[in-house]
């Protein structure tokens, strides 16, 4: 699998993820999730990822003391998808 395979695929896992928890109506995300899921769409259907302006815009709160299981989990694959665009794309 090529770097943009392996970055769209992670992305699509965000988005399962975002989606998922969303759905869940005991879950509240206040209607900051629906932004976030139209900002990884796009970033994912306009390959964002190979631009300068790559980097994810994340909620605020996510990452807050008091997020789900679920929500830690959105954090950490978020970072480790900025992780590989920094180390397979942007030389870091």
């Amino acid at each position: 699998m090529n770097t943009e395979e392996q970055i769209q695929q992670m992305l699509q896992k965000i988005i399962e993820n975002t989606q998922a928890i969303i759905n869940d109506q005991g879950k509240q995300s206040f209607g900051s999730l629906e932004y976030f899921l139209g900002h990884i769409l796009e970033y994912r259907d306009e390959k964002k990822y190979l631009t300068d302006e790559w980097h994810i815009r994340t909620p605020r709160w996510l990452g807050e003391y008091g997020n789900t299981h679920e929500e830690e989990e959105l954090l950490s694959d978020i970072y480790r998808l900025q992780a590989y665009i920094t180390e397979k794309l942007k030389g870091g």
